[in-house]
């Protein structure tokens, strides 16, 4: 369930940097509220990541799928420049996050979130 948590504050992370664009320096009143608003899910949902997650792998990730997703909707929806070079640079960072998921093994709590085994168990007693 963290990893769902941390993929979603992610792309709340993706929702809030996209709406700042709209925001004209924060002098536009309903797409500054877009942003707080989804600034503060994204960081509540990474939160709640981070009582299983690592904090460097949960936040590596968080930043990860937000950079990429900001800069991926800026070439789709502002136009911006899709070099061979950045969508590169796009690549390694999503192939970072996939490694960080993948490779990533057992939580902070000492329960893997993957082993079905251990679901029953995680966070007994407190």
């Amino acid at each position: 369930m963290s990893w769902i948590y941390l993929l979603c504050a992610g792309v709340f992370e993706i929702v809030w940097a996209v709406a700042m664009k709209h925001t004209d320096g924060f002098t536009q009143l309903w797409p500054s509220i877009g942003v707080i608003i989804a600034m503060s899910i994204s960081f509540v949902l990474l939160g709640f990541a981070l009582r299983h997650i690592p904090l460097g792998t949960a936040y590596a990730v968080w930043a990860g799928i937000g950079a990429a997703g900001a800069a991926i909707c800026g070439v789709i929806f502002y136009g911006e420049p899709a070099t061979l070079w950045r969508v590169l640079s796009l690549c390694a960072i999503v192939a970072g996050v996939l490694g960080l998921k993948l490779l990533h093994g057992q939580d902070v709590d000492g329960v893997n979130d993957h082993d079905p085994t251990h679901a029953s168990n995680a966070r007994k007693g407190g």
